[in-house]
């Protein structure tokens, strides 16, 4: 046996005696690779970011900072980063399956066509209703056609006129702050395959490990000014505390072999999730816990309901949350209400989201199996060029 394995065998070894006899491989293999848990977290996430945005959307940023600096912060900051530790853990399993071209196509078919449908809605049928101008005046204004730069990642987060009676910010969708981020993210692990680090999981633990060293020695954020596609945006995270979760949630998938799924570990990771996010200097090390505390939640499979069978509402959720709790909040009685406004928000945004995945995600997703054959046909082709080159 090559030195390397025994090591790895030890080490396993010594996990598992420490924290339990399973490993997240384990776990996975008898979930048969789709526990439900990760359907019923994503759900779970989604509501939670409209919890968060009533706050701003009915009493004002500056309400909504206090908040995040109070007692309640480390919840908070736990659920944006809990949804890139989550697409991490995911999309490394994809990459894992496929080549990095068909991985691309795989996350450019998730993620652009309910987008698009969602910046065209907000665009073309929620501004014209509710803008304080005239169509004409609307329609030819430069911020509408910024804000369809939302389509390709560039971010505008204003229609001219729209919300801008009501406390600041007047944000149509401030949910999609964090695409370019996303984008990111996918970009850079496609690079990290592409190099190999994907097949080397020590390795590229190791490199998320010095990343958070990294930011963390410039320090922590609560609130930042951040620029996002075009504009500066408040925003209560910083890049770090959004690319850190992702990279620890591929690295948790990629050592799977050797990492415990442990009850224990869980509560200790939750437990420190939320004790150094609560101080600045230690925000980015709370990382690799915060995506242990997601990868295990996500691994526990409990019964699956109607909300989460053969359907994927968390994303349409999250799209259409924040646009629809801004028109509850200025056309429908008590949408000035943070309660009823959640109320609002989960109900209009839980409709949309099941008519995105049945007339537009669910279909397109219907088409993988057609855009991977194109892929493989390309790749083919190019490599039939290269060696006639």
């Amino acid at each position: 046996m090559h030195a390397r394995d025994v090591d790895r065998l030890v080490m396993n070894r010594f996990l598992l005696f420490s924290w339990g006899d399973r490993t997240i491989s384990d776990q996975l293999i008898r979930t048969e690779n789709r526990p439900s848990g990760f359907d019923y977290l994503r759900l779970f996430l989604s509501i939670s970011v409209i919890w968060v945005h009533s706050i701003s959307i009915c009493y004002g940023l500056d309400v909504a900072l206090e908040m995040w600096r109070g007692p309640l912060h480390p919840m908070v900051r736990f659920i944006v980063p809990s949804f890139f530790a989550l697409s991490g853990f995911l999309v490394a399993g994809s990459l894992e399956r496929n080549t990095i071209l068909a991985f691309l196509t795989l996350r450019f078919l998730r993620i652009f066509p309910a987008l698009c449908v969602e910046v065209l809605i907000s665009a073309l049928l929620l501004g014209p209703l509710l803008t304080s101008l005239s169509l004409s005046d609307y329609f030819s204004h430069p911020e509408f056609w910024r804000y369809l730069g939302n389509i390709v990642g560039w971010v505008h987060l204003y229609l001219p006129g729209v919300f801008e009676n009501r406390p600041p910010p007047h944000y149509v969708n401030g949910s999609i702050w964090t695409v370019p981020f996303e984008l990111e993210c996918y970009a850079a692990i496609a690079a990290l395959g592409i190099a190999g680090l994907s097949k080397r999981p020590i390795l590229f633990t190791s490199v998320a490990f010095i990343a958070m060293l990294v930011f963390s020695a410039k320090g922590g954020t609560f609130a930042v000014i951040s620029r996002v596609g075009g504009e500066l945006i408040i925003v209560s995270l910083g890049r770090g505390e959004l690319i850190l979760p992702f990279m620890f949630g591929v690295a948790i998938y990629l050592v799977r072999n050797l990492l415990p799924f442990s009850l224990l570990l869980f509560v200790l990771s939750l437990t420190l999730s939320y004790v150094l996010v609560y101080f600045r200097p230690t925000s980015y090390l709370a990382a690799p816990f915060v995506a242990y505390s997601t990868a295990y939640m996500g691994l526990l499979n409990p019964r699956r309901t109607l909300l989460v069978r053969g359907a994927e509402y968390s994303y349409g959720i999250y799209l259409y949350g924040y646009p629809f709790q801004q028109a509850a909040f200025q056309l429908l009685p008590g949408g000035t209400f943070w309660l009823l406004n959640i109320v609002y928000g989960v109900l209009s945004s839980g409709a949309a989201a099941y008519l995105s995945w049945i007339f537009v995600e669910k279909r397109v997703l219907d088409w993988r199996s057609a855009a991977l054959l194109r892929v493989a046909n390309f790749i083919e082709w190019l490599s039939l060029l290269f060696r006639r080159l």
